[in-house]
């Protein structure tokens, strides 16, 4: 069925003008007004995608300095870095500013580091000193404020103060693709945070995000912090406007079902190329992408079309298994494949999109790479989606509708997809565990942080829980793999390895379930691994498996892997978060022993839910509304029973939800 999406304008505000060729538009300037606003410290910006959130963001850190201080701009992707860092450099012209600008990441940290000689702690406070605007991820973020920088030194603390103190203007781009352990991160760190300001120099949050999260907003209230929701004030299906700015053409959206069983967007594309390369041939001057699920599925579309005969486009690529230097070159080609990492953000000039996605969320944020420029005379959208997800968009509207893309997202959201798991109860269980280890830590110096341990726990307490929580520390001291997990933002990667592409030059690190899965690789030795890195200029991804592998081939079915237990699954509290050892992986590999001889012993946060209650792991996703990618296996034990099991973060969350019952499904008084 074919749908079309209205073309959507954004109105001027009253003060729009700030400088000859620049006006704003109504939530860029009540974003301003809400940040210099003395009674308001966090504020949402929930303006739709391609409407100028990034100037929002950077309109009160070149223009209120001298009441904020320093910015720091926290991306989810280091490809979002990149991109915003081009997007600060052509408003920096525009507005004729010259602020001084930074990028870090873990590659960058280490370079500088290289350069100048210093320490890690060293580097930080030259960058601090030297740099009015920070553009960063989550993750050093997150090492910022959890004192990793300083845990050998004396003054554990020293790190993060030097850098709060300074970067009082703190955002947080596309925070709605995170979830409760990232959200009850965040809400320790503006805890800390407040405990190291004074009322008269409060730091300000900005999320930009498509839908403010419940768990952030709801704490907020709860601690009684004021926030304000910026929205945006839109028009729809205007030819020509005075007081609208046009910020997303008018799109022809195909609704198509497609199987992932079946063959999903591959077998599609196969399929299609006749008609693929005829609207090329129609729209000579189109750029188009196409969004895959599964990196591997995306390098498999990249082949087809390159050794096609039908398709005689130029091909990129942009995925996580994509070198920087032909990320780079995509950008100039007729037709990029990608991945999730082009999902947050990333700005491409495109008038054609194919694209699968996992919910509500994705459907929405890839749809939203399509309308932004102009320049193009058509502008199409095909998306490939489960029979269900068709017939419930069948059941709503007719074929050639036309429609507007707030009221379509919203019934995205509403009817379409089902409402994902929030998972409420982290925030009380694992938020109070992450706050009682900060103030364990900061204790340990209480002479030197006695005012900031006191106002910290009581930030904490009202923020996220009771703070200390002297019983999940003891817990805790037993389990210290969940101690690792619940600190890092994303979690730690136990059973992730380095990896490395030698065809497009990439290296990352990779969960090694999916590496056996999808690919043929080899492994290295460590020394190898880090001369490769160091070769390409990336950073080097130690693990604590010990395993680096080189890709050789992507295959083009999914191997079998399964994961099995070499003692009682029962023998540590089920339904709850425990950390255990010895799981061991079948899989169809030469190295699959040299594998488990260091597997076996590798320690692993896990949460093993209650087999009598949840026979399969699709049971236990079904009930529970368990994201797409949420990490649960189905592992058989020593006694020949088969278990769903949630490793990382993600058993955590699991935990969340099952620990108030026993055995059985019987409630804990």
């Amino acid at each position: 069925m074919k749908i079309k999406l209205l073309s959507t304008w954004s109105k001027f505000s009253s003060e729009s003008e700030i400088s000859p060729n620049v006006r704003l538009v109504t939530h860029q300037r009540e974003v301003w007004d809400a940040i210099i606003d003395p009674k308001i410290q966090v504020v949402f910006d929930t303006a739709l995608t391609g409407d100028g959130k990034t100037l929002a963001g950077l309109l009160p850190a070149v223009k209120e300095k001298r009441s904020l201080d320093k910015a720091l701009f926290a991306y989810p992707t280091n490809e979002l870095i990149r991109d915003q860092n081009r997007q600060f450099k052509l408003w920096s012209d525009r507005l004729q500013i010259n602020p001084r600008v930074g990028q870090l990441n873990s590659s960058e940290l280490s370079s500088l580091m290289r350069e100048e000689g210093l320490s890690k702690a060293e580097t930080l406070r030259t960058i601090a000193s030297d740099k009015d605007i920070v553009l960063t991820n989550p993750d050093i973020f997150t090492l910022i404020h959890r004192l990793y920088y300083d845990r050998r030194s004396a003054n554990a603390a020293t790190i993060a103060q030097t850098w709060l103190a300074q970067y009082r203007y703190i955002i947080f781009d596309e925070f709605h693709i995170f979830s409760a352990p990232q959200v009850a991160n965040v809400l320790d760190g503006i805890a800390f945070i407040r405990a190291n300001s004074t009322e008269k120099f409060l730091t300000k949050f900005l999320f930009l995000s498509a839908t403010p999260d419940p768990l952030l907003v709801n704490a907020l209230t709860k601690a009684g912090i004021s926030s304000k929701v910026v929205v945006g004030s839109y028009q729809h299906g205007l030819q020509d406007s005075i007081t609208h700015r046009r910020i997303l053409h008018e799109v022809q959206l195909e609704l198509v079902s497609s199987q992932q069983s079946l063959g999903g967007i591959e077998k599609w594309i196969s399929e299609n190329l006749q008609s693929i390369s005829e609207f090329f041939a129609q729209y000579p001057e189109s750029r188009g992408l196409i969004i895959a699920n599964s990196v591997f599925a995306a390098k498999r579309i990249v082949k087809m079309l390159k050794e096609s005969s039908i398709c005689k486009l130029s091909i990129g690529e942009n995925t996580g298994l994509t070198g920087a230097e032909v990320r780079k070159q995509s950008m100039t080609t007729q037709l990029i494949v990608a991945t999730s990492t082009v999902d947050v953000g990333v700005d491409f000039e495109i008038n054609f999109l194919i694209y699968e996605s996992l919910d509500a969320g994705s459907f929405i944020q890839r749809l939203g790479r399509l309308g932004r420029h102009s320049g193009f005379s058509a502008y199409q959208a095909i998306a490939l989606v489960p029979d269900w997800v068709r017939d419930k968009f069948a059941a709503i509207y007719t074929d050639g509708t036309e429609i507007d893309r707030e009221s379509f997202f919203n019934t995205v959201r509403e009817q379409v997809y089902q409402k994902p798991q929030e998972f409420q109860g982290y925030i009380n269980r694992w938020g109070s565990a992450l706050s009682s280890l900060r103030y364990d830590r900061l204790s340990n110096e209480k002479l030197q942080y006695q005012t900031l341990i006191e106002r910290y726990s009581q930030e904490a307490s009202r923020l996220i829980s009771k703070t200390p929580n002297s019983g999940i520390l003891k817990v805790l001291d037993s389990h210290k793999m969940i101690k690792v997990d619940l600190e890092s933002f994303r979690g730690s990667g136990q059973l992730d390895i380095w990896m490395h592409d030698p065809e497009t030059k990439a290296i990352t690190s990779m969960n090694l379930l999916r590496l056996l899965a999808g690919t043929d690789f080899r492994l290295v030795e460590e020394h190898q691994a880090r001369q490769i890195s160091e070769n390409l200029s990336c950073p080097f991804y130690k693990n604590n498996l010990g395993l680096y592998a080189i890709v050789e081939n992507y295959l083009n079915t999914y191997e079998k892997v399964e994961l099995h237990f070499s003692d009682y699954l029962d023998r540590l509290n089920i339904n709850e978060a425990r950390e255990r050892k010895g799981f061991r992986i079948e899989a169809c590999h030469l190295a699959i022993q040299q594998i488990n001889k260091k597997f076996e012993y590798l320690p692993l946060t896990t949460c093993v839910a209650d087999p009598v209650e949840f026979s399969n792991v699709a049971a236990l996703r079904r009930r529970y509304r368990l994201p797409a990618l949420f990490d649960l296996q189905l592992v058989r034990d020593h006694g020949g029973t088969d278990y769903p099991v949630a490793f990382g973060l993600d058993a955590l969350l699991l935990d969340s939800l099952l620990h108030w019952k026993k055995s059985g499904g019987i409630m804990i008084a």
